[in-house]
Formats: structure tokens, C-alpha cells, sequence
């Protein structure tokens, strides 16, 4: 029997709604994972929690302030050596494609659409998987984003901030300033936690012993959206997922909310054979009326 008890499952959750979805995606992840503790970070403690799940008060979160928390703040809430992140939209899919060589690193999850791309006179940012295309050319070094919604991090990255206060979070110029009304944003989601540690201060963090998984391991780990990497990918072999479209919304049985039409996720690459496996795995799918 494997032994998780290196690792505690958290979900950080700083507002009411999500709250029960949090705890199913823990509970669904607990359930497979014996030895693991549990932990809830939420501003109210639920009437009642499933044995195994403790519950640590903490303030109301904004969306930039769970970047933040994330960043600076998770190691306050964790005990263990390596901390496993789930949400509501992201959790436990089968331990049995677990391997203890995620433990070998300070940063495991999946890959995610954007990317940095740097040579030796610039830095580019690209999305949608462009960064798949630019992988073992000479002169380039690719940075994909790697997943913070479901991922694996040890108590050095969760403390890496803290005990190097010289690598310093750093927001590059918004790319996009128009609209009406007018509106500020980031192309790359620069503000975005998982953007920064495992992206904008990868190097640094990297130049101070931090280790990254690489592409490879990442792509076992786990799923966000599906690309041009992901062609060849059995998704029967994955530990886990993350993604906004699908959320956690019942264990008994397992339920998945699409947040999205059935006819849009078709068009999408290889959502439907995500959809297929958790299927396969048991799940209940709902997807939004074709009318909405």
C-alpha cells in the first residue's frame, strides 16, 4: 500500500460558495490517499466536516489575494514535507498512477497553456500552447506554466519566498489596456501565482535549488486543458486534473458540473475523452442546457 504520509491535501477557498466543493474534492482525494492529512482554509468552518479534514480559519480572499496567500502563506497551514493543492475543479483521480518520483521535486502539476519563452536578447510570452511548438529548438529555453490548482509542492517552495526574500514577485507592463469600459489586463495572467513561481521567478528560484518537474512528469501528473502535448496521452494514466470547466459537485456518486455546453466542450481538443475517462472512472456528467 503506498504511504501519503509525507503529503497534506489543501484547499484554499476564501469565499462562502465554494466552500462544500472544496471539501468534496478533499474527501474524494483523502479517500485515496491513507496516511495524508486534510486541510480546509476557509473564512467560516463548515457545520460539519468529514473525519480526516481539519479547518483553519482565514480571511476573505479576492482572486489576487489567493496568489498571494498561495505564495506566501501555505506554509503556515501545513505541517507535512509536501503540500498536494486541490479545488473544487481540481483533485485526486487514481493513486494508482501515483509515482514517489513526484517527491523528488519541489514543484509537480500539470501544464498549462501559457508559456515563456526566453533566448539569449529577449523573453516571450505565448499562449494556447504555442510554447509546444519552440520545445528542443536551439537557443531557446520554454517555460510552460505549470498548473497551481492541482499540484505538488514541498515545504521549500512553499517557503521559498520567505527564506530568499531577494527573489522578488515581479509584474511585468499589462499587454492589454482598451475595452469599454476600459479594462487593464495580462495576456500571460502574470498576477496569477502558479504564473509567477513556476514562470516570471523560475529562474531565480531555480538559481537557489529549487527543482521543477520536467515536461514529461508534469504531463503524468496531471491535465488542465488539453494540447498538441497532450496528443499521445492515455488519459486513463493520469493522477489528476484541473480545470475551470469541470467542477466537483457531489461524491456519492461522483459529479462533475461542466461549466460549459456539451456541443462546446465536442470542439474542444480532447475534452471529450477527459469526459469519457471520468466517465469510465464512475462520474456523473452535467453540462450546460444547449439553450443557455
Amino acid at each position: 500500500m503506498k504511504d501519503f504520509s509525507k503529503i497534506t491535501l489543501v484547499s484554499v477557498t476564501g469565499v462562502a460558495e465554494t466552500q462544500q466543493r472544496a471539501v468534496y474534492a478533499l474527501t474524494l482525494s483523502l479517500r485515496q490517499m491513507p496516511g495524508a492529512r486534510a486541510v480546509l482554509c476557509s473564512p467560516q468552518a463548515p457545520a460539519s466536516l468529514p473525519d480526516g479534514i481539519e479547518h483553519r480559519k482565514i480571511a476573505a480572499l479576492s482572486y489576487q489575494d489567493y496568489s498571494w496567500f498561495m505564495m506566501y502563506a501555505l506554509w503556515r497551514v501545513v505541517e507535512t514535507e509536501f503540500a498536494l493543492i486541490v479545488q473544487d475543479d481540481g483533485w485526486v483521480l487514481d493513486t494508482a498512477n501515483w509515482s514517489d518520483d513526484f517527491l523528488n521535486y519541489d514543484y509537480v502539476g500539470p501544464t498549462a497553456h501559457v508559456g515563456r519563452i526566453d533566448t539569449e536578447t529577449d523573453t516571450r510570452w505565448v499562449t494556447h500552447y504555442k510554447w509546444s511548438a519552440e520545445l528542443d529548438k536551439p537557443g531557446k529555453v520554454v517555460m510552460p506554466t505549470i498548473n497551481g490548482g492541482f499540484c505538488l509542492r514541498s515545504r521549500r517552495m512553499m517557503r521559498a519566498l520567505i527564506d530568499h526574500p531577494e527573489i522578488k514577485v515581479t509584474i511585468p507592463a499589462p499587454d492589454n489596456i482598451d475595452g469599454d469600459p476600459l479594462k487593464v489586463s495580462w495576456t500571460h495572467c502574470a498576477l496569477n501565482e502558479d504564473v509567477q513561481l513556476t514562470c516570471v521567478l523560475r529562474p531565480a528560484l531555480e538559481a537557489v535549488g529549487l527543482k521543477f518537474a520536467p515536461l514529461d512528469m508534469c504531463l503524468r501528473f496531471g491535465i488542465e486543458h488539453a494540447g498538441p502535448v497532450h496528443r499521445g496521452i492515455d488519459m486513463m494514466s493520469l493522477f489528476g486534473h484541473h480545470c475551470r470547466w469541470r467542477r466537483l459537485i457531489g461524491i456519492d456518486p461522483p459529479t462533475v458540473q461542466y461549466r460549459t455546453k456539451r456541443s462546446i466542450a465536442e470542439r474542444a481538443f480532447r475534452e471529450m475523452d477527459i469526459a469519457h475517462m471520468l466517465e469510465a472512472r464512475g462520474y456523473r456528467l452535467q453540462f450546460l442546457p444547449e439553450n443557455a
